[in-house]
């Protein structure tokens, strides 16, 4: 598979000491000429020590190039004169280029792209693209829903379909609801992909480094014979596709895991539906199984034709399976949390446990400690609806000024902790007389609730333990196999 790589000007203060040393596994650098005004090119190309592919995007389409035809030309015919293996022109404003320049196929990428939605004629457009006899298609709109993901997916089949060398159309989404068709893209069609440089410079919204792709489909040469998701209303900081990504790898299965953003609810009753008839069956790819966050959990209970007892009683699913004729709702937010406080050596059994929160994660943490043998107390910020949730569940609660009692085992199952310099939901003096602290909040940074009690000598679990034990319980549920626990949990680690 090729990568290319973007450089902005945010990669680094000197762009041609970047230019010297590309990141690992690149095998062709994208200058962004438009980010970088009165660059050298050509001392910008000799720098390089891979081929460089000049880009410059215009304003109109989501980059800080002119639009003006003449200006536009002068600066890519620098480029050309500089050595620029290849050319990104941009069919609305460029197509002339190829013969006023003398350029090859070999030398072209005819690019489109829409930094404001994805339009209803996208096939018309890349259509029209294919008619040229450019090296390469690029058509990238901005993906706003399912709906946009799934017509930009669809044109694969349309376009791609033939032998991989054969495979000209670059297609895949900006923005969060697009992310699945980033990681797609190089399986169906051209094996190539574009990268941010590193974590904190993407050129475009969504992009990703060569190593967070890798993680996920670097096991795949082909398309996945099973597809899963996990969907959320923003999954683009999940860590999920490259939990299941390195279990997959391990055990040398073709599936692959995607986060499917979902900002409007309406869309989830196209997704929640049995073994073939979701809108990604219709264009090819074999959906399997949904894995289920924040804030969709209730949804998918409801949407279950058969639910597992403790889907029933959290009235939340984290987990779908989807059957012939029926859909299988499972919750593994229980697995996480008890898996999690098992591996610091805290059995739940005969302990007090006091659960922050009555959301879907809450309610899913609950009933899990409640079956592994806890006393279990549900605190939330509105007393009634806390009560009404938790005398659904059988187990106690408290109100929101209650104190947790000493010596209980503390859960956050809240959002509240993504923000530094909140210890969240816990005051000190709880925290300090807590026998165990469990966080499933997680990120780029550990939380202060868990600095805290790591700082108090206490036993403490953070979210990415409580996805992994969480993680582990959905795996072997999708592909009935034994999962590779030390392998995930290595997979885990390395991207943190």
């Amino acid at each position: 598979m090729d990568w290319i790589v973007s450089l902005i000007p945010e990669v680094a203060a000197d762009p041609m000491k970047a230019l010297a040393k590309p990141p690992a596994g690149a095998t062709i650098v994208e200058l962004r000429l438009d980010r970088f005004s009165g660059i050298d090119v050509g001392a910008a190309v000799g720098a390089c020590p891979l081929p460089v592919l000049a880009t410059l995007r215009s304003q109109s389409e989501g980059g800080e190039g002119p639009d003006d035809r003449i200006a536009r030309a002068e600066m890519i015919k620098a480029a050309r004169n500089a050595g620029a293996a290849l050319l990104d022109l941009e069919i609305e404003r460029d197509a002339s280029l190829v013969g006023e320049l003398g350029l090859t196929p070999e030398q072209t990428v005819l690019s489109w792209h829409d930094p404001h939605g994805t339009p209803d004629h996208l096939s018309d457009i890349a259509g029209r693209m294919m008619e040229t006899r450019a090296r390469w298609i690029k058509v990238v709109p901005t993906a706003k829903s399912v709906k946009d993901l799934v017509s930009v997916l669809a044109l694969h089949p349309q376009f791609n379909s033939g032998k991989v060398p054969e495979r000209r159309l670059l297609i895949f989404a900006m923005a969060a609801p697009g992310l699945a068709s980033r990681y797609l893209a190089p399986l169906l069609g051209p094996p190539i992909g574009f990268a941010a440089w590193n974590d904190k410079a993407p050129a475009a919204p969504g992009q990703l480094t060569i190593d967070r792709t890798e993680a996920v489909i670097g096991h795949l040469a082909a398309p996945p014979q099973r597809l899963y998701g996990v969907v959320g209303g923003d999954v683009s900081g999940s860590l999920s596709p490259a939990l299941h990504g390195a279990g997959y790898r391990s055990l040398g299965l073709p599936y692959l895991l995607v986060p499917i953003s979902v900002p409007d609810a309406g869309e989830l009753v196209e997704l929640f539906r049995p073994l073939g008839t979701t809108p990604f069956d219709r264009i090819g790819l074999k959906i399997r199984g949904w894995a289920v966050t924040t804030p969709y959990k209730s949804d998918a209970a409801a949407a279950a034709d058969q639910r597992a007892p403790r889907v029933v009683r959290a009235g939340a699913a984290n987990t779908l399976i989807l059957g012939e004729n029926q859909v299988i709702a499972d919750n593994t937010d229980a697995d996480g949390i008890v898996g999690s406080l098992m591996s610091l050596g805290r059995d739940p059994q005969g302990c007090t446990a006091v659960v922050q929160g009555t959301g879907g994660a809450a309610r899913g943490a609950a009933v899990g400690l409640h079956l592994a043998g806890a006393d279990v107390i549900l605190r939330g910020r509105v007393a009634e609806k806390t009560r009404a949730t938790a005398e659904a569940m059988e187990i106690g609660w408290c109100g929101p000024a209650e104190k947790a009692p000493a010596e209980a085992i503390l859960v956050n199952a809240t959002p509240v902790g993504h923000e530094a310099g909140k210890t969240g939901v816990f005051s000190e003096e709880e925290i300090a007389g807590a026998t165990a602290v469990v966080d499933m909040v997680y990120g780029g940074r550990t939380t202060d609730l868990i600095a805290r009690a790591r700082e108090l000598g206490l036993p403490a679990a953070d979210g990415r333990e409580v996805l992994l034990h969480q993680g582990i319980a959905q795996f072997a549920a999708f592909t009935q196999r034994v999962p590779p626990k030390d392998t995930m949990r290595t997979a885990l680690r390395r991207e943190e």
